[in-house]
């Protein structure tokens, strides 16, 4: 029983890092019969390990969706609510940039994987959670809600790509969402 454990871990290692190289060389996601046969394996073996797109991108995303969680866990101990909207804002376009993969997961969060979905659902709850703390004070608008995060950080993943310098345009576009996000005085 090790053994198949053992061999079902370096299969699915070995397909991850086939799919980063693919991924690497401009492929968007890689098909899983495209990345069966780059890996030499069958496609059954991919559909084993990850039963739809989102799982792939999930298991690619790994260490960084372990960031996103560290992060919100540091957003949720701020106090001041305006401050942790700007941790979660910058520190999620800072994730972002470093690995389009957490982009791709975020822009398109629908999965048959059990885990990435239960990863997503306590991440809003925790955007929520915060929003809510900034309703209360007064400082966010009453009309913003974790969805509404959720998708202008897509948007904004989407819009610093397509000039140069995205890091800057990131700073700077997180800046203007987060004027919009502050409740009218």
């Amino acid at each position: 029983m090790i053994g198949k454990r053992s061999d079902a871990r370096k299969n699915r290692a070995h397909l991850l890092s086939v799919a980063r190289a693919m991924m690497q060389e401009g492929a968007i996601t890689p098909s899983f019969n495209a990345l069966a046969k780059r890996a030499g394996v069958g496609v059954g073996t991919v559909y084993r390990h990850f039963v739809d797109h989102q799982a792939l991108l999930g298991g690619l995303a790994e260490e960084h969706l372990a960031e996103l969680e560290a992060l919100t866990a540091r957003v949720r101990a701020e106090n001041d609510p305006l401050v942790a909207i700007e941790l979660l804002l910058r520190g999620t376009m800072a994730l972002e940039l470093k690995s389009p993969v957490i982009a791709q997961l975020l822009a398109s969060p629908q999965s048959e994987s059990r885990e990435f979905m239960q990863q997503l659902t306590a991440l809003e709850a925790i955007g929520e959670s915060i929003l809510a703390r900034g309703r209360k004070a007064k400082v966010v608008r009453s009309d913003i809600r974790a969805k509404d995060l959720h998708r202008l950080v897509c948007g904004l993943d989407l819009a610093v790509r397509s000039g140069d310098k995205p890091a800057e345009a990131a700073a700077r576009y997180v800046d203007i969402v987060l004027a919009g996000l502050r409740r009218p005085r």
